[in-house]
């Protein structure tokens, strides 16, 4: 039999699920950033191939002085597209991210719910929450601001030592 504090399957299923959808999303946005790469590297191809072309059919001096800005304009053309691609799919991400936080939230809601109306009081599910929360935060607190040697920024006697160490082996 378990203790009525213990959080409920449920809790751990919607963080599975959740962490599931976001990695999903990511692979996803892998996917559509490589098709843009691809659909860039395909214009730039073109794009070479039409200025080979304009070399080719040069007659003189004054034709062949205009491809440089021609080969620029296609250049600052393409980066624009593609910088347009890039911040489109940034929006969908972002856009993405935030319905699966909503999502997830909704689905603890849920569970808390479910798992209250079963534990028949308010209080049995909220200390493991609790507890859990608090876990984090002492974490966080133990933290110290590190400046890449692990002391803390005011201590720097004590962070020359350690690179002195570090280096040294």
């Amino acid at each position: 039999m378990t203790d009525q504090t213990d959080a409920p399957f449920a809790f751990f299923g919607a963080n599975c699920e959740a962490g599931l959808r976001a990695l999903t999303l990511m692979q996803e946005s892998r996917e559509r950033f490589l098709e843009i790469q691809l659909d860039a590297i395909r214009r730039d191809i073109e794009t070479t191939r039409e200025v080979g072309e304009q070399l080719a059919n040069a007659s003189n001096f004054a034709a062949f002085a205009t491809l440089p800005v021609t080969i620029l304009r296609n250049e600052a053309e393409h980066c624009a597209q593609l910088m347009q691609a890039w911040m489109s799919l940034a929006i969908h991400n972002q856009t993405a991210m935030v319905e699966q936080m909503r999502e997830a939230g909704e689905s603890w809601q849920r569970c808390q719910a479910t798992g209250l109306q079963q534990a028949g009081n308010t209080a049995s599910m909220m200390a493991p929450v609790q507890a859990l929360f608090e876990k984090f935060s002492q974490a966080a607190a133990l933290k110290p601001a590190l400046n890449g040697t692990g002391a803390k920024p005011a201590d720097g006697a004590l962070a020359a030592t350690r690179k002195k160490a570090i280096h040294a082996s």
